[in-house]
C-alpha cells in the first residue's frame, strides 16, 4: 500500500481550501507524501492510499465521489466539513455508501484551525494503522 494521500476539496468560500492545506501540511509533517487538489483537477485516484474529501455537501463533491466510486470503494476515506453541525443528509448518504469515516465539520464563519491540524495528526495515526506502508510520528 502506498503512502500517497489525496486531500481533495471544492470550495465556495476560501475555507475550505485552507482547511485542505492545513491537513495537507500536518499529514506531510507526519511523513506521508501529501497532494492538495481541488476535486475538479483530481483527474485519477491511482497511486493514492487515501483520499480526504472536503467540502463534502458541495456539488463537485458528488460528481467527484460518482467520477470515483469504484476506486474510493476500495480506499479509505475521511470527509470534512466546513459548515457547522448539522452534517448535510447527503453528505450522511454519501459516508453510508462510501463506508467513509466522518465527516467532521470545522466551523462556519471562523473555521478552527487548530482543530483541523489535531484532526489531521489523527489521521496520520489512523493511516499509519491502516497500512503498515504507512508511517507517523
Amino acid at each position: 500500500m502506498t503512502d500517497r494521500v489525496l486531500v481533495a476539496y471544492t470550495s465556495k468560500t476560501a475555507a475550505t481550501d485552507e482547511i485542505a492545506e492545513i491537513i495537507g501540511t500536518e499529514l506531510a509533517g507526519c511523513g506521508l507524501r501529501v497532494t492538495v487538489l481541488p476535486v475538479a483537477a483530481a483527474e485519477s485516484l491511482h497511486g493514492f492510499g487515501a483520499v480526504i474529501l472536503g467540502d463534502a455537501a458541495a456539488r463537485d463533491a458528488h460528481r467527484f465521489v460518482k467520477r470515483h466510486r469504484v476506486y474510493l470503494k476500495h480506499t479509505p476515506i475521511w470527509l470534512f466539513h466546513r459548515g457547522t453541525p448539522p452534517v448535510p443528509n447527503d453528505v450522511t448518504r454519501m459516508v453510508r455508501r462510501l463506508g467513509a469515516s466522518g465527516p467532521i465539520s470545522f466551523g462556519g464563519e471562523a473555521p478552527d484551525w487548530d482543530r483541523a491540524q489535531a484532526w489531521a495528526r489523527y489521521l496520520a495515526d489512523q493511516l499509519a494503522v491502516l497500512h503498515r506502508g504507512f508511517v507517523s510520528n
